[in-house]
């Protein structure tokens, strides 16, 4: 008697019309439940109203869509226009210290500015070049393996080309530069001394003190190519207490521009520098991680009134982030003013992917008649990557 009042009561449940079923799982909705085995999806119209919701409060792995919330807090907390710097200190002796504050586009093509701005100055000589990394000495993110891919790059605060060397070894053992911009040093040849032959860019992870030194010799490049001799040797070595900035150099690239590059190759390296700008210039230096995690969980927690999450680093490399369907679609709101720095998928949606081994994930906006722009986060837990599927079923039924 029981089990047939409890069975009536569940059949009685189910075909009672509920509101919010009925508000967040439109008739489409076994479409995208069945390309789902561990994930949520959660949808909004452009007025906040839910328009599917499956699992969105359940907490996943978001991978890569975690730099949404890195771009959102960076934009928000240093302003669209922030350029990062890079202070260049002479002393008496003719030594030339570069201090780095974590420019992560440091790159060839800043040099010749940075040698301008160096001789505008008055420079015409140099003895040594001394490389000062102690606002961030190397930091190794969570997640990131001990690989020579660039998405493993090694963050710190003073560092070229993302801390890769692009270069083309010949068959006969010769190494060139693969880039018209970047000169050859003999410190690239014998960091390259193992590559494969042809084109490949190889991160210095495994040479750190190396990677650091590579600044140098880059810019005693630059500079003898100007006419600026370097007489001396490349080391590292701290800015001497008190001494005035020489040279100030600032970033041709506003921090927009920044995220937009971040947005569009998924770049570990940048996130994470900016991930670790953060703690600095909100803590004070050197930066840490654990600065970085303190100034998102604060941002999260007041500004977008989050519980229930955790961050360990800003790209999405750790498999110890965890957040919500909901909450990143919070993201997307506070983010949309900002929405034209994403990439465009599927020729109709401005969204950022997120991809690790067994994680799918997809959050961006479409423009719909009915309900505006519309905001998702699909996030997949699984092997099955579906995500492109149900954004597809998405767009097909609220476009």
């Amino acid at each position: 008697m029981r089990a047939t009042v409890r069975a009536f009561l569940v059949l009685a449940i189910t075909l009672i019309p509920h509101p919010l079923l009925a508000q967040t799982l439109p008739p489409w909705s076994s479409e995208v439940t069945s390309l789902i085995q561990n994930g949520g999806v959660y949808v909004e119209s452009a007025q906040g109203k839910a328009l599917f919701d499956y699992q969105g409060n359940q907490g996943f792995i978001p991978a890569s869509t975690m730099k949404l919330v890195t771009g959102l807090i960076t934009l928000e907390l240093l302003g669209s226009d922030y350029r990062f710097k890079t202070d260049f200190f002479l002393d008496q002796s003719g030594n030339l210290y570069i201090k780095g504050f974590g420019d992560p586009f440091l790159v060839s093509e800043e040099f010749p500015a940075i040698v301008a701005g160096l001789k505008k100055s008055g420079l015409k000589a140099v003895k040594n070049i001394y490389l000062d990394d102690s606002y961030f000495p190397a930091v190794k993110v969570p997640g990131a393996a001990a690989s020579l891919n660039p998405y493993d790059a090694l963050n710190s605060a003073l560092s070229a080309n993302f801390n890769t060397i692009f270069v083309k070894k010949s068959s006969d053992g010769t190494v060139e530069s693969a880039e018209e911009q970047t000169p050859m040093t003999d410190l690239t040849r014998s960091l390259a001394s193992k590559a494969p032959i042809g084109k490949s860019r190889i991160n210095l992870a495994a040479h750190p003190e190396e990677s650091l030194l590579y600044v140098g010799h880059l810019l005693e490049a630059f500079l003898e190519k100007d006419g600026i001799p370097v007489t001396g040797s490349i080391g590292r070595g701290q800015v001497p207490p008190g001494a005035p900035v020489y040279y100030s150099h600032r970033s041709s690239k506003s921090l927009d521009r920044i995220v937009q590059a971040m947005m569009k190759y998924s770049t570990n390296f940048i996130t994470n520098q900016l991930f670790l700008v953060l703690g600095a210039e909100k803590y004070g230096s050197p930066a840490t991680l654990a600065k970085g995690q303190k100034v998102f969980a604060e941002f999260l927690k007041t500004q977008l009134g989050f519980q229930n999450f955790h961050i360990e680093e800003g790209s999405g490399l750790s498999r110890q982030n965890r957040l919500s369907p909901i909450q990143l679609v919070r993201v997307l709101k506070a983010f949309e003013k900002y929405k034209n720095l994403l990439p465009e998928k599927m020729d109709a949606i401005l969204a950022k992917t997120g991809t690790l081994n067994g994680v799918n994930s997809l959050a961006g906006y479409f423009d719909t008649s009915q309900y505006g722009t519309v905001r998702f986060a699909i996030i997949l837990n699984q092997g099955s990557p579906n995500r492109e599927k149900i954004a597809k079923i998405l767009y097909a039924n609220l476009h």
